[in-house]
Formats: C-alpha cells, structure tokens, sequence
C-alpha cells in the first residue's frame, strides 16, 4: 500500500470528491449499479481518506461527500445552515469529552496495569473509578461500588452488554476476560486512549485483562483494593452525520418515518502496528453500509415518491460509542411516536458463509415482527447466524431500540479476519454480493414506505 496518501492534503481531497461529483450518473435510475458501488466505495475506503477516523477532518469529509451525493439524487437537505444561510445536508455534533492524558492504569494491590498492555479500559465515565474485589456469575448481584470480576465472561459475546447488568445493579467496574475478537484486535483498541462525555453518572468502567491476568484475579481475595484512574483534559470535540429526506407523499403518511442508516466513520490510522500499512481502510466496515444507504436514496428518489417521510442518515463516529446517533436520538428532528421503525445497513461487502450465498442477515430477527414481514415482501433476510456475537447491541440501531424503537441492522458479516484491521480493503469486497444485495432491499423497503404496517416487538423481546 502507497503511503504517501497519507500526506493527501485537504484541498486534494476536496478535488477528489469534486471529480466524483462531476462524472457521477446524471440519469436517474431506481436500480442499484455496480459501477455506482464501486466508484464510492473505491473513493470511501481509500487511502486518501486515512481511515475516516472519528471525529476527524477525514470524517467530516466524508460527511461532505455523502451529502453532496444526497443532494445530487434529489433528497431534501434536514442538516444545519450551510453557508449560504439554507438547510444543509450535514449536522455537526459538538461534544465536550474528558480524554487521558496518558493511558489509563489500573491497580490491583500492588499490582499496576496499563492500558493497552496487560488491560483494555472498553470504556469508562470518570478520571478515577475504585471498588472492592467481588467475584461473581452472569445472573449474580454485586454489592454497592464492587469492582466484579465476571468468572464466566468466556461466552459473554458483547462483553460491555454482558457488563450492563452489574453496572445497572451498582457495580463501579467489570471486569471480564479476553476474547479472541479483542485479542485480534488488541494493539489497535490499545492505541486509542480512552475518553468519556461528562456527566453526573455514577462512576463506572468496563476492563478487558489478558488471560494471564484474569487467572492472577481469579486467584486474589474479595475485597481486595481495585482502581482504575489517570489524569484527564477536557477537550471539545466534533463528529458529522450526513442527513438528507424524501418527504411523504401522503397527507397522513408523510408524518409517519423510516430512518434507513449507516455509520461513516472508522477507526482511523494506526502507528504503532507492524508493518508499513498504517491505514484502516475500513472497507466493509462501514464504508459498505454508507454506500448501501447512498445507493437505496438514489433509487427511491428516482421513483415515485413514498407515501412515508424517510431520513437517510449516515453517523458519524459509532467507533467512538455511537456518537453521531445518541445526538440524533436525543435531537429527533419528529415526534419520537412518529417513528416507525430504523434499519442500519452495517458491513455487507462480502457474503457470509452461514447463511445462503443471497441472503443477508437482520441482528435481532426474533425480536419484532419487521423482518419476517419484509421478508414476506421478497426481502432475503434471515435470523443472525451468529447469536453468541450479540450484534443486535453493537450497531447504531441499538441506541433506538432500547428508546423502544424497531431498530435493526442488515449485515453479512462473516466474522472475517480483516475486521478492525489494516486489511479492511476494497481489494476484499463481493462487489456482485454487495450490488446485489442492495438490489434486494429496495422493493421491501419501497414496500414499506408505501404501507400502515407499524411493526411491533415480539412479547418479552423488547430491549
């Protein structure tokens, strides 16, 4: 791989997507192109584009780009005031953030551990975090400020969402095991120091140790002194969604939304992993998706407008919590009760091995009656083959849902190797896979935005 891309300058940049506007299809056409596919997609995941790191200016020129395509296939612009005084098709989120200074350790008697090294710090709300040894199983109740040592974390899945109910319960840190997914991944999630939005939330941190110190743990008495903490600086930050609508066409119907989604951003450039590539492309994650929602609004702003209101949102910064999202959710620009159900399209750039070579696959199927209803519509969607992965709680659908939201995600991911790696290549991508398979969703989804069908949680599967 060419490093010098990463030197692109922005004004190159700005030149690159200007050339892509100027030769992109002027003809509108309601089927999805592979040659459409492959000209974003060969632009998102470029070196050029240093990863699109979140919160960065690579970020924010993708926000830029997806908008200006938004505006090229005649969607309403639902962002800010651009320059010109007019809504835009961008929305800028200022976050204020606590980041260390350093990385983060955490002490356990007289044992210190650093944060990248023997520890992963997932994710913590406070400079100093302290509790007492506790030992417990998924199911336990930990006592008031206990630092819980999960003893059966190995087929937790989602390790944060396997934490949620000891914090919920009181808990000031969970601490949990490595998995192979965070051991693959360990230099590049070790990289990033940790940072938090401020808040009045009780202190909390969830911590992922090497094997090696999980049996050290396992080995230690409860109550034994833990603390996790380090200087931080507050910082201003930003991250981009790229937003634009089509307005229903229906008297009623057009009060009515479907929110179609992706998230735009990656993880950016990493220095210190071997090799001369620095750059995580990220190809399939989720520069795949953003394309799918960019080429669906191309399809069904070339039709007939549907009688529903549909937003076609891309986030900014999931990597870093979902940021972009939470803002949106909590800055809805509808009534919340009008809200009809959200499908974020995340990693579909190579099939699945799992499933049939045409099918995709919707995370949390089981738990609402809108993908077995889609696929009555000629959708190919089928149940997450991969249930212990809990990709229901690891996407932008999940901040929604848990609003009580129908909120899925359609994805094939098969738990490829390239996932948060430099190797998250173009070069990687089915494009007759990723063509097709947003062909797919079209009709179900015009389907959709044509009906009354409000989709329902099925009983006790409601997050």
């Amino acid at each position: 791989m060419n490093i010098f891309f990463r030197r692109t300058t922005f004004a190159a940049v700005l030149l690159i997507v200007a050339n892509l506007n100027a030769i992109a299809q002027s003809g509108a056409k309601s089927v999805v192109e592979e040659r459409n596919v492959r000209a974003a997609m060969q632009f998102l995941a470029s070196d050029a584009m240093q990863g699109r790191g979140s919160g960065t200016l690579f970020e924010r020129i993708t926000a830029e780009y997806v908008g200006s395509q938004f505006m090229q296939f005649g969607l309403e612009p639902a962002g800010e005031p651009g320059w010109d005084g007019k809504p835009s098709y961008v929305m800028t989120v200022t976050i204020e953030r606590a980041m260390f200074d350093a990385n983060p350790t955490l002490k356990l008697g007289s044992t210190t551990l650093e944060h990248g090294k023997d520890m992963l710090v997932l994710r913590a709300n406070n400079g100093s975090i302290k509790g007492g040894l506790q030992k417990l199983a998924t199911g336990q109740t930990p006592q008031a400020g206990a630092a819980v040592f999960l003893t059966n974390s190995a087929g937790a899945g989602n390790l944060n969402q396997a934490a949620q109910p000891f914090l919920a319960a009181g808990a000031s840190m969970v601490i949990v095991e490595e998995t192979p997914q965070y051991r693959s991944g360990w230099a590049n999630f070790g990289s990033r120091k940790p940072s938090f939005t401020v808040s009045a939330a009780k202190p909390a941190a969830v911590i992922v140790v090497s094997k090696e110190v999980a049996q050290t743990i396992a080995g230690m008495a409860d109550g034994t002194s833990l603390e996790l903490g380090g200087s931080v600086t507050m910082q201003k930050n930003y991250t981009w969604n790229a937003i634009g609508k089509l307005t229903g066409s229906d008297r009623k119907g057009a009060s009515e939304v479907i929110v179609l989604s992706s998230h735009l951003d990656h993880i950016g450039v990493t220095e210190n992993v071997q090799g001369e590539d620095k750059i995580n492309n990220g190809a399939d994650d989720d520069a795949s998706g953003t394309v799918a929602v960019m080429e669906i609004a191309r399809a069904l702003a070339a039709g007939k407008r549907p009688k529903r209101t549909i937003y076609f949102v891309c986030f900014g910064s999931e990597e870093r919590g979902g940021l972009g999202s939470r803002y949106f959710g909590d800055n809805l620009p509808f009534p919340q009760d009008k809200f009809v159900a959200n499908l974020q399209f995340e990693m579909i750039g190579r099939p699945d091995a799992k499933v049939k070579p045409e099918e995709l696959w919707l995370t949390g199927y089981e738990r609402s009656n809108l993908g077995p209803e889609l696929a009555r519509r000629g959708a190919k969607l089928v149940q997450d083959p991969h249930p212990t992965q809990n990709f229901f709680q690891r996407s932008d659908n999940y901040g929604f849902a848990v609003r009580g939201i129908i909120a899925h995600t359609v994805s094939s991911f098969g738990l490829h190797t390239d996932y948060h790696r430099v190797t998250d290549e173009v070069k990687t991508i089915d494009f007759v896979h990723m063509t097709r398979s947003i062909n797919s969703m079209i009709a179900p989804i015009r389907w959709l935005a044509n009906s009354s069908f409000v989709p329902q949680w099925n009983p006790g599967k409601k997050p």
